[in-house]
């Protein structure tokens, strides 16, 4: 009896020590969070989640790159971020195919590649994004009710990127069936407030009517509302956006123009990269479809913006 006690509390240590090693394997872990722009609340959230867990868990480090919508800029930060000694890439390509060459690099390096919000070619290990397509689809059945099947609405498109190919197409699929509701202007506003704005300005000039505006993001509904408010036709139209972003939410509340969005989850998006890049660092065998993981999004409006944040 005293050599099974014994021999169950020296297994007992074993598997403790073990575990504390474990839990220590990623101290000081170094982290390339490579974005297409950091001029924006969504990614800002996920810096912040990064750093959370990667300085607050293992004091690691974490190195953010502001591809500043440049994808030659991202192509030679990530090659930086690889000479630095990255172990794990989180990357946000700034276009869904020109990135590949950076998944490549940090591959070659033997470095983990998880893609967050946007996807890319190449051999990333892992793809984690809200239901782009499926935000597109909830801001099309939310003009579709509010115009009740007729009217004018102006698309604000953005970049490339998988993201916005998704929430395009979703809008798009969703609303041709109704064919009493006319596109009366599709313009890129690069995903940038300052560029919708000004986008959305010269869009009024041309459209006598509009009765809706769709945004592929939010700081692109907040440009196109600036330019809606200082043309003094806020009372005609109304803007629906993607991300759920507090200056969002804030203008919803706020009784304006800006009357919806479809919500996504950064924070929850950047914590699962990492901690998924985590399990890849350790060799750990990912069962995951397609390697792709979706996260839900929700349409926000004033009826429920008070019970929501990132």
């Amino acid at each position: 009896m005293k050599r099974i006690l014994c021999l169950l509390l020296v297994t007992m240590l074993v598997m403790s020590m073990s575990s504390i090693s474990l839990a220590k394997s990623h101290e000081g872990i170094k982290v390339g969070l490579a974005l297409m722009t950091t001029n924006n609340p969504f990614f800002v959230a996920m810096i912040d989640a990064v750093k959370e867990e990667a300085e607050g868990k293992y004091n690691g480090t974490v190195l953010v790159s502001d591809g500043q919508h440049d994808i030659s800029k991202q192509l030679a930060d990530v090659e930086d971020m690889i000479v630095q000694g990255i172990d794990l890439l989180l990357l946000n390509p700034v276009d869904a195919d020109a990135a590949e060459p950076a998944v490549n690099m940090a591959k070659e390096a033997g470095i983990p590649v998880v893609c967050v919000d946007g996807d890319t070619g190449g051999d990333r290990d892992l793809f984690i994004a809200s239901n782009n397509y499926e935000a597109g689809v909830i801001d099309a059945r939310y003009i579709i009710e509010r115009l009740e099947g007729e009217g004018k609405v102006v698309v604000l498109n953005g970049n490339p990127v998988s993201a916005v190919r998704q929430r395009y197409s979703g809008f798009m699929d969703t609303i041709k069936d109704f064919t009493a509701i006319e596109i009366v202007a599709e313009q890129n506003g690069d995903g940038d407030m300052t560029t919708s704005m000004q986008v959305m300005e010269n869009v009024l000039q041309s459209a006598p009517v509009i009765d809706a505006v769709f945004a592929i993001n939010d700081p692109s509904g907040l440009g196109a509302l600036a330019a809606i408010q200082s043309a003094g036709r806020a009372d005609e139209m109304f803007v629906v956006g993607v991300d759920g972003s507090p200056d969002a939410i804030n203008s919803i509340l706020g009784d304006s123009a800006f009357t919806a969005t479809a919500a996504q989850e950064p924070a929850k998006i950047a914590k699962m990269g990492f901690n998924y890049g985590l399990k890849l660092i350790d060799g750990e065998e990912l069962n995951i479809p397609n390697k792709t993981i979706r996260v839900p999004v929700k349409l926000i409006t004033l009826f429920n913006a008070d019970d929501f944040s990132w």
